[in-house]
């Protein structure tokens, strides 16, 4: 069916790429970001066949599509930003007009039918061609009232937000509160700021918009091959239609203005947020470090410790072995428990040379050891000069 229209009317095919906007099987935007302005214009030597008197075609004509953009609230006292596709084509021989409006929620349809009442007949709108040519942009002027009436108070909803979301940001100036502040909130300011972004681009593509029918409408009356005896009032019909968009424009730049504004305090509060969050994460890891720190301490008091056990058993070692290779029954002295000195003298031959096979061996392997350790370090620092070259002069300062 919508072929058919299109085909029957002659509408111009860019009007499609607006149409598929609405091709999203879930009821939403899938291109919410796009905007267009395209036009045609066949003012004289019209195409061979558009000539069709019985249904008031001239051949003579211009048409154009655009989409215009709104914010509409949502019933979750949300807002959400809406876009109308419009086509219009203006036979200039014979003053006929044609409006095709792409609107899910109809809202458009509705001011039009506010400006024209239904079962109304309007000879001072649509008798004559200059009378058709002025009621054509009082539609548009409709339409661009439609895209720019919301704007302001979807702001206001954005800066309440966002205010309730980052100002506390703004204001942490204890440790305690820097501690109180959660990470998630970054991606909440992210979220907002995402919102503010689109705001801002549907804004400022609709002030194109309108500038773009502005400059069409101007050059169209100057349009050598347009209607003479129309000029004079098209051109002053155009030039109140230019002053009356021109305030929407001027309008809706003012909220173009304030939404920078808010997105410039919620970048930096976004910094600012990113700050205390690094903070934190600084306060948090050198708590840790002094908490480590503290666990170094008790490891080398443990380690001193077992190192002296080490020593000690070392040392009592050879004349534990040899006290108790003595009180078996391989070596017996006979006399009972009295003093014996030549008991002692084999006890201390046989220890003293026991300790020195003991400590030679120890010492000889630490001292290996040592040598390894040394040998890795170094290959550690060759690898990775510049680091431990800062180290040692930090050090040095100290």
């Amino acid at each position: 069916m919508l072929l058919r229209l299109m085909s029957f009317y002659q509408v111009m095919p860019p009007y499609l790429d607006f149409l598929y906007a609405y091709g999203s099987s879930h009821g939403q935007d899938k291109e919410l970001h796009f905007s267009g302005f395209k036009t045609e214009k066949t003012l004289t030597n019209p195409v061979a066949g558009s000539d069709v008197p019985e249904l008031g075609r001239s051949g003579r004509k211009y048409q154009m599509c655009y989409n215009l953009k709104t914010a509409a609230p949502k019933q979750d006292n949300n807002w959400k930003i809406r876009q109308a596709a419009v086509h219009h084509q203006f036979d200039v021989g014979k003053g006929t007009q044609l409006w095709i409006v792409a609107d899910p929620h109809a809202e458009i349809k509705e001011r039009v039918g506010e400006l024209y009442r239904d079962n109304h007949a309007y000879p001072t709108s649509f008798s004559t061609m200059e009378q058709g040519f002025k009621s054509s942009m009082d539609v548009h002027f409709i339409y661009a009232q439609w895209a720019t009436t919301n704007w302001r108070w979807n702001l206001r909803f954005l800066e309440e937000n966002a205010d309730q979301l980052t100002l506390v940001t703004s204001m942490v100036n204890e440790e305690s509160q820097m501690q109180a502040l959660d990470p998630g909130s970054l991606g909440g300011v992210q979220r907002w700021e995402e919102k503010v972004n689109s705001t801002l681009m549907a804004m400022e593509s609709n002030v194109k918009i309108m500038k773009l029918i502005q400059k069409f409408y101007k050059d169209l009356v100057k349009d050598e091959h347009f209607p003479q005896r129309e000029r004079r009032a098209c051109q002053s019909a155009v030039k109140d239609f230019v002053f009356q968009l021109e305030e929407l424009i001027c309008e809706t730049q003012m909220q173009v203005s304030r939404a920078q504004v808010l997105l410039k305090i919620l970048s930096d509060r976004k910094t600012i947020l990113i700050q205390h969050l690094q903070a934190r994460t600084a306060l948090i890891s050198s708590k840790l470090t002094a908490v480590m720190y503290k666990q170094a301490e008790r490891s080398a008091m443990e380690a001193i410790a077992v190192r002296i056990v080490t020593i000690v058993t070392l040392i009592y070692l050879p004349a534990t072995f040899s006290s108790t290779f003595f009180s078996t029954d391989v070596v017996k002295y006979q006399g009972g428990e009295m003093f014996d000195q030549t008991a002692l003298d084999r006890f201390l031959q046989v220890t003293l040379p026991l300790m020195f096979l003991t400590f030679v061996p120890a010492g000889s392997w630490f001292w290996y050891e040592r040598r390894n350790i040394n040998k890795k370090s170094k290959q550690t620092e060759g690898q990775f000069n510049d680091l431990f070259t800062h180290e040692k002069d930090i050090t040095n300062l100290k």
